[in-house]
């Protein structure tokens, strides 16, 4: 009789940097990706050895406009549908826009759409937001 114990196979781990980004009027930027009708938080999945301060950049090229502030708020970690998920959860702060234009989709905090995981991304902003 075998006295050894089955060892589980390690679950796969996705790190992620996501993006809360705040115009500080009341207002969060939010993205898409591919052809998905879903709302997301700006992200990006970190490379093997890459800083979630790097993976954040890399999401926000292109998307907001110059950062006033950037910090990260929060970690959690959680079972995902693909593995484990550990996200780096930053708060972003931007100027308002004063004519009107903007780089991404902005919502109000309090107004806003469907996203991709259901209530996660509402919970996140709320979190961040201190709301």
């Amino acid at each position: 009789m075998s006295t050894a114990k089955k060892v589980a196979k390690a679950p796969e781990v996705q790190l992620i940097a996501n993006a809360v980004i705040s115009d500080g009027a009341g207002r969060v930027m939010l993205t898409r990706y591919d052809d998905d009708e879903r709302w997301w938080l700006p992200g990006a999945q970190l490379q093997p050895y890459e800083h979630p301060d790097e993976a954040l950049q890399r999401a926000l090229d292109g998307l907001a406009p110059a950062a006033a502030s950037r910090a990260l708020h929060h970690v959690e970690s959680f079972r995902g549908r693909r593995g484990w998920h550990v996200m780096f959860n930053y708060v972003v702060t931007v100027a308002a826009s004063t004519d009107g234009a903007a780089n991404g989709p902005w919502f109000a905090a309090d107004a806003l759409p469907a996203f991709a995981h259901g209530p996660w991304e509402a919970g996140v902003i709320a979190k961040a937001l201190g709301r």
